[in-house]
């Protein structure tokens, strides 16, 4: 993969949708930011998260 170059820029986050991911215990929330071939991705974690795997 090739990282292309792009200018600098700020992430309002509170325009992007949440993905809620379940976990074995507790919910992670996902925002997801695409630029050119990067994603940028923002996790917040409930508390007692435990990953189901």
């Amino acid at each position: 993969m090739k990282i292309a170059s792009f200018p600098f820029q700020t992430i309002d986050w509170s325009l992007l949708p949440r993905e809620e991911h379940k976990g074995e215990t507790g919910t992670a929330y996902w925002q997801i930011q695409m630029v050119n071939d990067i994603r940028i991705r923002k996790v917040e974690y409930s508390a007692g998260y435990k990953a189901d795997h």
